[in-house]
């Protein structure tokens, strides 16, 4: 399950930057995700809430920005967003000169942004 990987990621660098800054509870946490991940924030959610269970990060909230996916051709180099519903999958993606050598700029990401804290 590719949301339990990204979950389980994510607790253990939350809850390592929230032990650095002495953190007794982690309140919530900020997160950008490319759509091209393709991940259901349902599940990642709950995944989360399940291993985070018993640890400082129990309860936390997820706030989820979802970054749309950004092409630039390397034929003409024009860059271009693409939607996910219309233009996938990746690999049939055609620029308006007709070319589809592509390169994917962004949409792959999964930062955390910020985390909220109480602090001891």
């Amino acid at each position: 399950m590719h949301e339990l990987s990204l979950a389980n990621g994510m607790l253990k660098t939350v809850i390592n930057a929230a032990q650095n800054q002495n953190a007794k509870k982690i309140k919530s946490i900020k997160l950008e995700m490319g759509e091209i991940l393709l991940v259901n924030p349902e599940q990642l959610i709950f995944c989360f809430d399940v291993i985070s269970k018993g640890t400082i990060a129990e309860g936390a909230k997820i706030e989820i920005t979802f970054l749309k996916p950004r092409i630039r051709c390397n034929s003409c180099d024009k860059e271009f967003n693409i939607s996910s519903e219309k233009d996938f999958p990746l690999l049939s993606i055609v620029c308006k000169c007709g070319s589809k050598d592509v390169k994917i700029m962004t949409g792959r990401e999964f930062n955390i942004k910020s985390i909220k804290i109480e602090e001891s």
